[in-house]
């Protein structure tokens, strides 16, 4: 069976213009809500919230919670915005 016609498929993707990647250590401080964004096999969910704990070169040792501590590369990340209302 042959198609006679081009189809466009539109998928609905992250506008990733709007989320604030952090580029190195300086774009996050220790203790610094973040929210993971990476798609790694067998890594946390991307979108989890962790807070940074402890800042290298490259690399920041971020606590996911539940998922436990990892070693996240500054590109995976995002500064979380968190807006109190109370």
């Amino acid at each position: 069976h042959k198609m006679n016609s081009d189809i466009q498929l539109s998928m609905s993707l992250i506008d990733h213009s709007s989320l604030n990647f952090a580029k190195g250590s300086t774009d996050v401080n220790t203790g610094e809500q973040v929210i993971y964004r990476g798609f790694i096999n067998g890594g946390p969910t991307s979108g989890t919230k962790g807070v940074i704990k402890r800042k290298y070169a490259r690399k920041a040792i971020v606590d996911l919670g539940t998922l436990g501590t990892w070693n996240v590369p500054y590109f995976l990340l995002s500064p979380s915005i968190v807006s109190e209302t109370m």
